[in-house]
Formats: C-alpha cells, structure tokens, sequence
C-alpha cells in the first residue's frame, strides 16, 4: 500500500535521460486479472507528465507510444493515481525503447517487469532486497493508528525504529548492486536515496566505481556535488552559516544560536516520512528544550506551496523556528550541506561543529540525552 501524494512527489522530482524518439510497448497478462480491470499508466519523460489507462481483456493489457529518453513512473490496477489516496496494487516502470514486459501470477505488485536493460536491472534489485521489503512490508503503517497515536512517540517510534533497522540492513545489498552495475542509471538512482542516510565513505566508494557516461549525466552531476557538499556537513567539520526567513517574515541565522546545542532539521509539508517524524521531533524539543538546546527546521516546500507548509505547521504542532530554504538555487542551504533526500537533519554543538546528522527516532533522544548532560 503506497500513499499517492507521496507517489507523485517523487514522480515529480524523479531525474530523466535524453536521447533519440523511439518506440515502446508495454504489455502485462495475469490469471488474477478480472475481465474489464483499469490499468493507468503514469509516468515522467522529458520534464512532462504522460498519464493514460487501458482495460484488461481476456487477463491482458498492453500500451505503446513514443518516447526520446528515459521516463520512470507505475503502473496501477483499478486506482487512478491522479485522485485516489492510497493505491495498493502498484509497480514501478521505466519507459525505454523495447517491448516491455510484465509478468504475474497475480497482481501488479508481484510482477517482475522485464525485455528492456533498465527494467531488467531494477528487477533483479528488487529481487534481491525482496527479503527485507517482505519485511517492511509486514511493519504496522503509522497511517493504520488513531489520530492521536499518531502524534505519540509511545506508537511511532517502535514502528520508525524498526523500519530503519530495516533500511539499514538493505544498504549493503544496494552498495553491492551498484558496484555490479556500475553503467546502468538504477544504480545511479538508488545511490541518489542512499547520499544522506548511509556512510559518506560508503557513498563516494560507490560514485567513484560508476561508469563515466553515468556520472555525465543531470543527476551524477548533480550527485558529484552533493558528495562533495555532504563532505562540508560530516561529523566534526564546522557548519555552514546560514540567513533564512520564517514563517513570521523574520530572519533567523545560525551564528545567532551559537553557544547551543542546536538540531537543523530539513522537511517539507508534502514529505510523509517527514511528517511521521515530526511527533518524534516535538518529544525530543519538549524533553530536552530547556537543556541548552534548540530547534531550527528549514522547509524545502517551495513558493507555491507556502499554505501548505504553513498548514502542517500549525498541524503538527512545531513550535520552534520554523523557516523556508532560499528559493533561488544558487542559495539554498539544503544544497550546502548536501541534502539531497528528506527528512535529513544535522546536530550542531555550542562551538558551531556538527556532532551527529540524521538521527531519528530513539537515536535523537539518546544522543541528545548523551551530549546535554
């Protein structure tokens, strides 16, 4: 089960290649396929959404088109990912030239999606982390709790602390793929999730054994310099000052916390993740708020998405500074610390040095407890 906002958020910041139009096709057949079941297709290619649908006949579907790069997006059964909130039968694509395959006993979310180099990579990716997604499949969702377990730490962190014991576990595999793929774009996408929340060394080990044509890409660019960035944002190193606006219009800067212990977490109104982290965070602030620590959060929501942001303030209840990344790209703080994937955050000790980053659940509160004896 997938939350759509968070499906599309994605979709929208998901990375594509050019090359050439070419053709494709798509096409799927299953025994557990009903005669007359929708099937939409939703993808980015170009900078452009393409969404279309099609029925099932006699347990088959199948699309075609043209395409001239590289998109990525889902395919879904009976749920239209552009209105429905939850859509439970779901499977990731790439839109390359070929004759795309996708075979199933089943359902959409068991297939394997297969005849094309990019599909075929992920498959295998997906195979092998299979043992672990089975398992995070099995976690409680946080959505399943009242509303008001919701914001209490006492139902969230169990299920946050196991998810990320989890996604811990998957790191080595994903490490592993890329090194045995080094030329295929997945490895460069799944990388891209892996820059903030794994070991640096581990990360640019990883960067530095992708093939050129991968790092000349828009996003091994852009991934070059995130490394280089979160380099600037490691344990230990000074952290980069900053001047931002909050939600009130006033400025807040970072040297104007300096003498504190001061956590610099990055979110966004849109981000689920984030969202299911915040009770956490506000247990943290009330706990330890009158120990010579603070809080500044920096949205990375942009100007179009101010209400939104200044909605799930006041939902969530953040009663620390709350300000908003400069929205010109040469300026944004996200960017010098090498944040690439959120929620992310740094912990800033009273002489300006970064002391921990991307501690969430449990870990937040013990190392907080640690370094404000």
């Amino acid at each position: 089960m997938l939350i759509r906002k968070y499906i599309l958020s994605i979709l929208m910041l998901m990375p594509i290649l050019a090359s050439a139009q070419k053709t494709f096709k798509i096409t799927g057949s299953s025994k557990g396929f009903a005669e007359g079941d929708k099937i939409y297709l939703l993808y980015k290619e170009s900078g452009n959404r393409h969404f279309d649908s099609t029925l099932v006949s006699k347990g088959m579907f199948s699309f075609a088109g043209t395409t001239n790069g590289t998109g990525i997006g889902s395919l879904y059964r009976n749920e239209n990912p552009m209105y429905a909130d939850v859509v439970h039968d779901v499977v990731k694509v790439f839109i390359e030239p070929g004759d795309i395959k996708i075979i199933t006993n089943d359902s959409l979310s068991n297939a394997a999606v297969m005849g094309t180099p990019l599909n075929e990579d992920n498959t295998d990716l997906e195979e092998a982390l299979k043992p672990f997604t089975e398992k995070l499949s099995k976690v409680k969702n946080i959505e399943s709790l009242t509303p008001e377990q919701q914001t209490d730490v006492k139902y969230t962190n169990p299920i946050n602390v196991t998810i990320d014991s989890i996604r811990k576990l998957m790191a080595p595999v994903q490490f592993a793929f890329i090194k045995s793929h080094p030329g295929s774009y997945v490895s460069l996408l799944t990388l891209d999730k892996l820059v903030n929340h794994a070991d640096l060394s581990a990360v640019a080990d990883a960067y530095n054994s992708l093939s050129a044509a991968n790092k000349k890409t828009e996003l091994g660019r852009a991934m070059n310099l995130s490394v280089n960035s979160a380099k600037r944002s490691q344990i230990g190193v000074v952290a980069a000052g900053f001047e931002l606006k909050t939600s009130g219009g006033k400025k807040v800067k970072l040297k104007d916390y300096k003498g504190k212990y001061i956590l610099v977490d990055f979110w966004a109104s849109w981000c689920k993740p984030c969202r299911d982290e915040n009770p956490n965070v506000v247990a943290a602030y009330d706990k330890f708020k009158g120990r010579n620590f603070s809080i500044i959060s920096i949205s990375i929501d942009d100007k179009s998405e101010r209400k939104a942001w200044l909605a799930a303030i006041k939902k969530d209840k953040l009663p620390w500074v709350q300000a908003v990344d400069n929205y010109e790209p040469a300026k944004k703080v996200k960017d010098r610390y090498g944040i690439t994937t959120i929620p992310a955050n740094v912990l800033i000790d009273p002489s300006g040095k970064i002391v921990a980053k991307n501690i969430k659940g449990m870990e937040l509160h013990d190392t907080l407890e640690k370094v404000l004896k």
